[in-house]
């Protein structure tokens, strides 16, 4: 269960960064450590309440998902790349 923990505080320092420039309303997570969700959840939820703004974090929703397709990876695969090389910082600054 160390794994999965250590894993859920990692992922939500990663979906803090996230919410800090998107404020997204809800957060899906797919995936096999989903199925220690007693574990992986409170590990995410207490890195969020540590690193997300706390006006953007305060209504978040964090919630399992199955998702049939993995679309999702692609546009996971481009925020991460646009992250990466300063393009989507350099369009957030812009507004």
């Amino acid at each position: 269960m160390k794994v999965v923990s250590e894993y859920g505080h990692n992922l939500g320092k990663a979906i803090a960064i996230l919410v800090n420039l998107f404020n997204p309303d809800t957060i899906y997570i797919d995936g096999e450590f989903n199925k220690a969700w007693q574990v992986l959840f409170p590990a995410i939820d207490e890195s969020l309440k540590a690193q997300a703004l706390p006006a953007y974090s305060q209504h978040l929703n964090v919630e399992s998902a199955q998702l049939e397709a993995r679309t999702t990876m692609a546009g996971a695969a481009l925020v991460k790349r646009a992250m990466y090389d300063g393009f989507l910082l350099i369009k957030v600054l812009e507004g």
